[in-house]
């Protein structure tokens, strides 16, 4: 089974930039980028990547784009139909918050998958915020993994800590220690919709094909409208950063995604064109 690495550079930024309110690069000084060594640890030790077996790759501006090579690559005979995706993003890239979701379950659901490959593109249509959906649309993609950053959150917690001056006690004062959070981390920018009976919690991509005056009462019916047909399901999971593991990448995508990454994250673009052969 074939499996791309589909990898965005706002992967290696913190902290996340989830609704960016600025036009252009996000502002260095508010976002940090991990070191060289740290991006190299991850591809060679997590990821199996090799400077000196490199495997087909493509380096794009927009996430978007990821869609379009896969397309290419499918048309040229450099990648077949089905292939796992492994996405190591800061962001699901499933839909949430825009509106393309109706397009695509309704518009292009009534498409024969033959026809599919070619859709409209923006807002309202496909971008970078759902081109996965489109991609499993077109039932390209047997199974969807999404690696997301995770930083172990800490909370405070008030103690005693007792002053001495010398060997007497002279007061106890109140301070603070830090404790690990015990709660299992979940992305939070999954949309149930895309799922199995609308939850996330099955592991299981459907998406349901809506007529167009049905797919609009989604977000508020609370009976469900008609569904027209139902499209193969597709295999999902979810892993933190820290615990992912992979040996058997076969290709890759790299994206920059400017507006969700400091110019600074720019220097890291280098590393990650060692271990692809642009095709």
């Amino acid at each position: 089974m074939q499996t791309v690495l589909d990898l965005d550079l706002d992967f290696f930024v913190w902290p996340i930039a989830h609704w960016p309110e600025w036009t252009g690069r996000a502002p260095g000084r508010e976002y940090e980028c991990s070191r060289t060594d740290e991006v190299r640890r991850f591809l060679e030790v997590q990821c199996s990547l090799n400077t000196a077996k490199q495997i087909p790759g493509h380096e794009i501006v927009e996430h978007q784009d990821a869609f379009f090579t896969w397309r290419r690559w499918l048309d040229c005979g450099v990648l077949v139909v089905p292939f796992d995706v492994i996405h190591i993003d800061a962001h699901a890239d499933l839909g949430l918050g825009e509106g393309g979701w109706i397009y695509l379950l309704s518009e292009l659901l009534a498409l024969p998958p033959a026809k599919r490959s070619t859709p409209r593109v923006g807002t309202g249509a496909l971008n970078s915020a759902n081109y996965l959906a489109f991609a499993i649309a077109n039932r390209w993609i047997r199974k969807l993994t999404y690696v997301f950053p995770y930083r172990k959150p800490r909370k405070r917690r008030r103690i005693l800590m007792d002053v001495y001056e010398g060997d007497e006690l002279v007061r106890t004062v109140p301070a603070y220690a830090t404790m690990n959070e015990e709660r299992e981390p979940r992305p939070s920018d999954l949309m149930p919709l895309l799922f199995h009976n609308s939850d996330t919690r099955t592991n299981v991509i459907e998406l349901r094909h809506f007529s167009p005056d049905a797919v609009k009462t989604l977000a508020w019916a609370t009976v469900p409208p008609t569904t027209i047909h139902v499209e193969p399901a597709v295999q999902f999971e979810y892993i933190q950063s820290d615990r992912f593991r992979f040996d058997g990448f076969t290709h890759m995508t790299v994206a920059q995604s400017p507006q969700y990454t400091p110019a600074s994250a720019d220097e890291l673009l280098p590393i990650f064109r060692c271990y692809f052969s642009e095709v």
